[in-house]
């Protein structure tokens, strides 16, 4: 395993992905989590993908306040859907109809940020990758493309 420590994305480490750490604050938790900088066949890190990890870093407040409000939303539009998976001395625990995005803090934990690998030429991608009580085998994961969520969805899309 080879450590590196990168400019911009502090001490990684590479085992065939390149892993870190990084600090997240959401739904009132300041978390620290693994940071993965997604490359292909040994490609080296992107410049837009510096550029991304960056504008991340800058805009951090801003971006997780969306990030909150995406998987808010994309809960509170299928809550009904996931509450029929769970029966009813659980339902209420694992799938509970909600009013605030705060109250979201207990349903779902970030377990990653991903930089992504665009395909995209300017897109500068972050991956937000969490498992959800509600869902806990496909999770939820939330695309921001420069800067502004994208795609909110089950977790896989971000996984590959």
């Amino acid at each position: 395993m080879n450590t590196v420590l990168d400019k911009d994305f502090g001490r990684l480490y590479f085992d065939n992905v390149w892993t870190g750490l990084c600090e997240v604050a959401l739904f009132g938790r300041s978390l620290e989590v693994e940071l993965v900088v997604q490359t292909f066949d040994g490609d080296p890190i992107s410049e837009s993908q510096r550029y991304a990890y960056r504008e991340f870093e800058l805009s951090k407040i801003s971006i997780g306040l969306q990030v909150e409000q995406a998987v808010f939303n994309y809960y509170t539009d299928r809550v009904e859907e996931f509450r029929t998976c769970f029966d009813a001395d659980e339902v209420d625990f694992k799938a509970p109809k909600v009013r605030t995005v705060r109250d979201m803090e207990n349903l779902v934990t970030l377990r990653r940020v991903k930089v992504m690998s665009a395909f995209e030429p300017d897109a500068r991608q972050i991956g937000f990758i969490f498992d959800a009580l509600f869902d806990s085998q496909l999770g939820v994961g939330v695309l921001v493309t420069n800067g502004v969520v994208e795609v909110v969805d089950v977790q896989d899309f971000l996984l590959g």
